[in-house]
Protein backbone atom coordinates (compact mmCIF):
# COMPACT_ATOMS: atom_id res chain seq x y z
CA UNK A 1 0.00 0.00 0.00
CA UNK A 2 1.36 3.40 -0.92
CA UNK A 3 1.98 5.75 2.00
CA UNK A 4 -0.53 8.26 0.64
CA UNK A 5 -3.26 5.66 0.38
CA UNK A 6 -5.35 4.70 3.33
CA UNK A 7 -7.38 1.62 3.98
CA UNK A 8 -10.41 3.76 4.81
CA UNK A 9 -13.48 4.07 2.62
CA UNK A 10 -13.75 7.57 1.21
CA UNK A 11 -17.51 7.81 0.96
CA UNK A 12 -20.63 5.83 1.67
CA UNK A 13 -20.60 4.47 -1.87
CA UNK A 14 -17.20 2.80 -1.25
CA UNK A 15 -18.64 0.30 1.18
CA UNK A 16 -19.31 -3.15 -0.13
CA UNK A 17 -22.89 -4.44 -0.10
CA UNK A 18 -23.72 -6.06 3.20
CA UNK A 19 -21.06 -4.12 5.12
CA UNK A 20 -22.09 -1.79 7.81
CA UNK A 21 -21.22 1.86 7.36
CA UNK A 22 -18.62 3.31 9.78
CA UNK A 23 -19.69 5.76 12.38
CA UNK A 24 -18.01 9.09 12.56
CA UNK A 25 -16.03 8.09 15.67
CA UNK A 26 -14.83 4.79 14.11
CA UNK A 27 -13.81 6.56 10.93
CA UNK A 28 -11.90 9.18 12.96
CA UNK A 29 -10.09 6.41 14.89
CA UNK A 30 -9.09 4.67 11.66
CA UNK A 31 -7.95 7.95 10.16
CA UNK A 32 -5.92 8.74 13.29
CA UNK A 33 -4.32 5.29 13.13
CA UNK A 34 -3.37 5.79 9.48
CA UNK A 35 -2.03 9.27 10.25
CA UNK A 36 0.15 7.89 13.05
CA UNK A 37 1.46 5.17 10.73
CA UNK A 38 2.34 7.79 8.08
CA UNK A 39 4.00 9.95 10.74
CA UNK A 40 6.11 7.00 11.98
CA UNK A 41 7.18 6.17 8.44
CA UNK A 42 8.11 9.80 7.80
CA UNK A 43 10.13 9.98 11.03
CA UNK A 44 11.98 6.79 10.08
CA UNK A 45 12.68 8.15 6.61
CA UNK A 46 13.92 11.46 8.07
CA UNK A 47 16.22 9.59 10.50
CA UNK A 48 17.67 7.62 7.58
CA UNK A 49 18.18 10.81 5.56
CA UNK A 50 19.87 12.57 8.51
CA UNK A 51 22.10 9.57 9.18
CA UNK A 52 23.13 9.38 5.52
CA UNK A 53 23.86 13.13 5.48
CA UNK A 54 26.00 12.75 8.61
CA UNK A 55 27.95 9.91 7.01
CA UNK A 56 28.46 11.94 3.82
CA UNK A 57 29.56 14.97 5.83
CA UNK A 58 31.96 12.86 7.89
CA UNK A 59 33.43 11.35 4.72
CA UNK A 60 33.87 14.82 3.20
CA UNK A 61 35.62 16.28 6.24
CA UNK A 62 37.83 13.22 6.64
CA UNK A 63 38.97 13.55 3.04
CA UNK A 64 39.39 17.32 3.39
CA UNK A 65 41.57 16.94 6.49
CA UNK A 66 43.62 14.21 4.84
CA UNK A 67 44.18 16.42 1.79
CA UNK A 68 45.14 19.32 4.06
CA UNK A 69 47.61 17.08 5.92
CA UNK A 70 49.18 15.93 2.67
CA UNK A 71 49.44 19.54 1.47
CA UNK A 72 51.06 20.53 4.77
CA UNK A 73 53.61 17.71 4.48
CA UNK A 74 54.30 18.74 0.88
CA UNK A 75 54.91 22.36 1.92
CA UNK A 76 57.18 21.23 4.75
CA UNK A 77 59.17 19.02 2.40
CA UNK A 78 59.39 21.79 -0.19
CA UNK A 79 60.45 24.68 1.99
CA UNK A 80 61.50 23.60 5.51
CA UNK A 81 64.27 21.41 6.91
CA UNK A 82 64.79 19.77 10.28
CA UNK A 83 68.48 20.13 11.18
CA UNK A 84 69.88 17.95 13.96
CA UNK A 85 73.06 16.25 15.28
CA UNK A 86 74.93 19.55 15.27
CA UNK A 87 78.57 19.22 16.43
CA UNK A 88 79.75 21.45 19.29
CA UNK A 89 82.10 23.53 17.14
CA UNK A 90 79.20 24.32 14.75
CA UNK A 91 76.75 24.98 17.60
CA UNK A 92 78.94 27.89 18.67
CA UNK A 93 77.65 29.82 15.64
CA UNK A 94 74.00 29.21 16.59
CA UNK A 95 71.91 30.69 19.43
CA UNK A 96 72.93 29.23 22.80
CA UNK A 97 71.84 25.69 23.80
CA UNK A 98 70.23 24.82 20.43
CA UNK A 99 70.53 21.09 19.69
CA UNK A 100 68.13 20.88 16.72
CA UNK A 101 65.92 23.27 14.78
CA UNK A 102 63.55 23.71 11.87
CA UNK A 103 64.69 26.28 9.34
CA UNK A 104 63.46 27.77 6.10
CA UNK A 105 65.58 26.42 3.25
CA UNK A 106 67.05 28.78 0.66
CA UNK A 107 66.13 26.24 -2.04
CA UNK A 108 62.95 24.34 -2.86
CA UNK A 109 62.35 20.59 -2.68
CA UNK A 110 65.58 19.52 -1.01
CA UNK A 111 65.91 17.01 1.82
CA UNK A 112 63.49 17.75 4.66
CA UNK A 113 65.83 16.26 7.28
CA UNK A 114 69.52 17.16 7.48
CA UNK A 115 71.86 15.23 9.75
CA UNK A 116 74.79 17.63 10.15
CA UNK A 117 76.88 14.93 11.84
CA UNK A 118 76.93 12.97 8.59
CA UNK A 119 78.88 15.80 6.92
CA UNK A 120 81.55 16.04 9.64
CA UNK A 121 85.16 15.76 8.45
CA UNK A 122 87.12 12.62 9.39
CA UNK A 123 89.44 13.91 12.09
CA UNK A 124 91.37 10.62 12.30
CA UNK A 125 92.67 10.78 8.72
CA UNK A 126 93.74 14.43 8.64
CA UNK A 127 94.37 17.44 10.77
CA UNK A 128 91.99 20.30 10.18
CA UNK A 129 92.72 23.88 11.21
CA UNK A 130 89.06 25.01 11.04
CA UNK A 131 86.59 22.08 11.23
CA UNK A 132 83.60 24.44 10.76
CA UNK A 133 84.84 25.53 7.32
CA UNK A 134 85.45 21.90 6.30
CA UNK A 135 81.95 20.99 7.54
CA UNK A 136 80.40 23.77 5.45
CA UNK A 137 82.44 22.65 2.45
CA UNK A 138 81.28 19.03 2.91
CA UNK A 139 77.64 20.17 3.16
CA UNK A 140 77.89 21.91 -0.21
CA UNK A 141 74.68 23.70 -1.21
CA UNK A 142 73.03 22.65 2.07
CA UNK A 143 75.52 24.71 4.10
CA UNK A 144 73.16 27.69 4.31
CA UNK A 145 70.90 25.85 6.78
CA UNK A 146 73.87 25.89 9.16
CA UNK A 147 75.72 29.09 8.27
CA UNK A 148 72.67 31.39 7.82
CA UNK A 149 69.67 29.64 9.40
CA UNK A 150 66.25 31.26 9.49
CA UNK A 151 65.07 29.34 12.53
CA UNK A 152 61.34 28.69 12.80
CA UNK A 153 61.50 26.34 15.80
CA UNK A 154 64.41 25.26 17.98
CA UNK A 155 64.96 22.47 20.52
CA UNK A 156 67.24 23.51 23.34
CA UNK A 157 69.25 21.37 25.69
Amino acid sequence: MNEHQTDLPQSATDTAPGERRLTRRERRKLMEKARKRRKRRRRRRMRRVRAWRAVRSLRFWTRALAAFGVALMFVFWARFAYVYDIPDYAAAFLPPHVTAYITVKTWWFGPPVIDVGAYEPDFGAMTVSDPYDVLLQNMGSYATVLSHPRIVWARSS
